[in-house]
């Protein structure tokens, strides 16, 4: 499995976050509403000029993603699996990830350092690759069902470099790596002058737009070659 590095501090609060919920009898479709609207919230706070709100906006960002994690643990816990569930977790994603590359692009706008045509155009690049990545992670799980495979064991038998090469293309592709780390930048860049966030935001966007291009090409071999 490619790293998502904020897993190591992210699974460290959700299992206290989901006992909380578990006890109070709140069902798992609600903690994905509660993701949601806490990814919103996020979003449009990061957006604003100031920075103490931008800090705010940083907090439900961070408890977007522990909620993404709790609100599978409260299934699992509960034994409460739906269609309906895997939809609204899918609709949540597909809502608030572009909300968030707008928030940061704006943001970097806001700081008069760089073009805003050229941010903009690299925050729309950087929501078309991960959207498809996501789509074509939901490909690969019906094919997986379709035809009885699991390229995820797959993967593990690749040779050491391919690994390595894996983990450094997942790092910047894997979104929430990218949507939890980059405020941290962002802050290094306002307080100490630098321009880590900007560049971030353009190696993200061209490892993710890569990645995109590469895994459909892969997969519409494997289309062509289906019986």
């Amino acid at each position: 499995m490619e790293p998502v590095l904020v897993d190591y501090y992210a699974k460290l609060i959700s299992p206290v976050l989901t006992n909380i919920l578990f006890k109070a009898g709140v069902a798992p479709n609600t903690v994905t509403v509660l993701m949601m609207l806490s990814g919103f919230l996020g979003a449009a706070l990061f957006a604003l000029p100031q920075i103490g709100i931008k800090a705010v906006g940083l907090l439900f960002i961070h408890a977007w993603y522990v909620l993404d994690c709790s609100d599978g643990e409260v299934a699992r816990i509960t034994r409460c699996f739906s269609s309906f569930g895997n939809e609204i977790d899918y609709t949540a994603h597909m809502v608030n990830h572009p909300l968030f590359n707008l928030a940061f692009a704006y943001s970097l706008v806001g700081m008069g350092r760089w073009n805003s045509r050229v941010l903009l155009f690299v925050a729309i690049l950087s929501i078309s690759a991960e959207l498809v990545l996501r789509n074509l992670c939901l490909f690969h799980y019906l094919y997986d069902i379709k035809m009885g495979t699991n390229l995820a064991v797959m993967r593990e038998n690749r040779g050491p470099f391919r690994k390595l090469a894996s983990h450094a293309v997942g790092f910047f592709s894997i979104y929430p790596n990218f949507v939890l780390l980059f405020p941290l930048t962002y802050f290094a860049d306002h307080y100490f002058g630098t321009s880590i966030s900007f560049y971030y935001l353009f190696l993200q966007t061209a490892v993710s737009t890569l990645a995109a291009v590469r895994t459909s090409c892969k997969w519409v071999s494997v289309i062509v070659g289906m019986r």
